[in-house]
């Protein structure tokens, strides 16, 4: 026994010693330390069901001047980043208590997120598929697939699920670089087009021939794609017709490595452990498709890196890419400088074309998408280092600068209310106030959702898409050392607008480099692709993340369902009450249509509560006919928004 004591003893002596050499010493270091040490559980920890949030809109929120139904504000993500200005926010309110429930096609590696048409199925695509698949619908309830379209694509990014102006169906559109497409929500082909770029060659890996989604542009009913080699197509919504003469190319060259490059060891581990997502070992053909990844990931070898935006307001084009090779003084192949590029399509003849409106460089480049304000008078956007920009859409000029302490790794988050903005920084997100000259930070994020063991810390995966009652986003626990995080376990959570503080958080799902996507029924989901797990489990050893990698989709199921109801009556109250205080009559109308929104997924989601038995028959009725009620009385004047507000916060508190 006395033997046994002595030895533990000496085990934690040793634990705390390299505890102490850690802290000194490089993040190399650490890292072999870690991958030498036995695997350490950090525990998650338990979150009790989250109260009613004090957040609330205040004053008049930014809102499109488009009568387009698709410059309104969406209730559930139908394109990357949520909608055509890369907002990352909807209308209706996220979860607030939530499980695990399914993966589906774990056998895709999928680098943008799903999307979802009104009844709840999801479409994505694959990149590099194990299978010849194009484009994969799945439904709700199980992930059971519901068609595929066949084809090779190097991805298609994220499809565009478009409510149709004519008909108000959805609609599906997608492009590839060589093909796009339109499909009804039942897979029927409606068009399928050449998009006047070379056929890819399915033996070759190339990032420059990666798609990132499909956006809208409603000034022509058209819509756009952009390549990572800065092409550019514009095709007629209804026909697929091309609206350019050609492909438009973006000006500028690709960039060079500027993060780091896997050892080759690390990378045939990491091929070898992701490989049953890339069409399985024997078919890599000494490729090296998570090397492909890690470097667009990182800004790399491409024009363009990320997502782009479109103005509903004025049709214009926000695009992050390089500037010209010879832009940093000499001529070697590469750019050194990144821009944001405002683009203005105009009719020339029978065809159109694109004139550059502004060209403002970002310093060192950025891996943020361009996000757009509701209004179109600002786009914001992060550069390479530590500083969130606003930039004045009329003139290109910057606004201000801010700087938030770490690199944006991920897309800024814009809400239209209160001037919010929300950093998605490498490990935290931060909250920012755009105050008209300046900015101004609210608070940084408190993420502390596991109990993290030695050498590990909590910090943020995925993030952040915000709704009306918190911020949807993924975190893990890990090793965080220096550019590099490796995450070894995920879970998804919410956030509190008006706090920072996590409300709720569950352990699962797979880790991603993609955006957090909610549903139409207040669900999660997440496009799997585990690159930084793959690397984590291929440096530290499979040991400290012994969950297999898997591909697909990840839903986390909304539970304790009155709490959807709760909050979406909540928000429709405090939306109510500062419409009443407002003389701006547009505005008001946007709330009026918000409020419908949020008492539409209240009903929606009363059903699911009784079949959760956490509510009566009576009260589902008794709240049913109260809603529908409220809603055919529905109108701008003050004292009938008051009204309103005191019915739902009273009906709120009850549940």
């Amino acid at each position: 026994m006395k033997t046994i004591i002595m030895r533990v003893a000496f085990f934690w002596v040793l634990v705390l010693m390299l505890l102490a050499v850690a802290v000194a010493v490089s993040n190399k270091a650490r890292i072999l330390l870690v991958s030498l040490l036995p695997a350490m559980e950090s525990p998650v920890k338990t979150y009790p069901l989250p109260g009613l949030t004090e957040w609330r809109p205040v004053g008049e929120k930014r809102i499109s001047s488009s009568d387009n139904p698709n410059a309104r504000q969406v209730s559930f993500g139908r394109a990357l980043h949520t909608d055509s200005h890369g907002s990352d926010e909807i209308s209706t309110v996220i979860a607030p208590a939530f499980e695990l429930d399914w993966i589906a096609e774990p056998n895709m590696f999928v680098t943008e997120g799903p999307v979802f048409d009104g009844a709840g199925n999801i479409y994505f695509c694959p990149v590099y598929p194990t299978e010849n698949a194009l484009l994969v619908s799945i439904e709700p309830e199980h992930g059971k697939r519901r068609w595929v379209v066949e084809g090779f694509s190097l991805g298609c990014g994220t499809p565009y699920v478009l409510i149709d102006p004519d008909t108000g169906d959805d609609v599906i559109y997608l492009g590839t670089y060589d093909r796009a497409m339109a499909l009804t929500t039942e897979g029927k082909v409606l068009w399928d087009v050449p998009t006047g770029l070379p056929t890819l060659d399915p033996s070759v890996i190339d990032g420059n021939k990666h798609s990132f989604g499909m956006n809208y542009l409603a000034r022509y009913d058209a819509l756009v794609a952009v390549m990572g080699d800065g092409s550019v197509y514009v095709l007629d919504r209804k026909t697929g017709q091309p609206l350019l003469d050609k492909p438009y190319v973006m000006p500028g060259a690709k960039t060079g490595v500027t993060n780091f490059s896997l050892p080759k060891v690390v990378s045939l581990k990491a091929n070898r452990d992701a490989a049953h997502m890339f069409g399985g070992q024997e078919n890599l053909n000494g490729q090296d498709p998570v090397s492909a990844v890690l470097h667009i990931a990182a800004g790399e070898k491409q024009k363009v890196t990320n997502f782009f935006s479109i103005d509903s307001n004025t049709g214009r084009l926000w695009i992050a890419a390089t500037l010209p090779d010879d832009a940093d003084g000499k001529v070697d192949g590469f750019a050194e400088y990144a821009a944001l590029y405002g683009l203005n399509l105009e009719k020339k003849g029978e065809h159109y074309q694109f004139d550059v409106h502004s060209v403002t460089q970002v310093p060192g480049g950025t891996a943020s998408t361009p996000a757009i304000r509701a209004d179109g008078q600002r786009v914001y956007i992060a550069d390479a280092f530590d500083s969130v920009y606003a930039i004045d859409a009329n003139t290109g000029e910057q606004v201000w600068s801010f700087n938030v302490g770490n690199k944006v790794a991920g897309s800024l988050t814009i809400a239209a209310d209160n001037g919010e903005i929300y950093a998605n920084l490498r490990t935290q997100i931060v909250k920012l106030f755009d105050r008209g000259d300046h900015a101004e930070k609210a608070w940084v994020s408190k993420l502390d959702m596991f109990e993290a063991g030695p050498f590990q810390s909590n910090f943020k995966a995925l993030g952040a898409e915000v709704g009306a009652n918190g911020i949807a986003f993924t975190g893990a626990v890990g090793l965080n050392a220096g550019k590099k995080k490796f995450p070894l376990k995920i879970g998804a959570g919410i956030l509190d607008r008006e706090t920072g503080e996590v409300r709720y958080f569950v352990e699962g799902g797979e880790d991603s480099v993609s955006s957090m996507v909610t549903g139409p029924e207040g669900g999660l989901y997440i496009g799997n692709s585990p690159l930084r797990r793959v690397l984590a489990r291929a440096v530290l050893g499979e040991a400290k993340s012994p969950m297999p990698v898997q591909g697909g989709i990840t839903r986390f199921k909304p539970v304790h369902n009155h709490l959807i109801v709760r909050d979406a009556l909540w928000a429709a109250a405090g939306r109510a009450r500062n419409a009443a205080t407002l003389n701006n009559p547009a505005v008001v109308e946007q709330d009026i249509f918000q409020i419908n929104q949020l008492l539409d997924q209240a009903v929606s989601v009363l059903p699911v509560a009784l079949q959760e038995g956490v509510i009566s028959d009576e009260l589902l009725a008794e709240f049913q006919g109260n809603i529908i009620s409220q809603k055919a009385a529905l109108g701008t004047d003050s004292e009938k928004l008051l009204k309103l507000a005191d019915n739902l916060e009273s009906m709120s508190r009850r549940l």
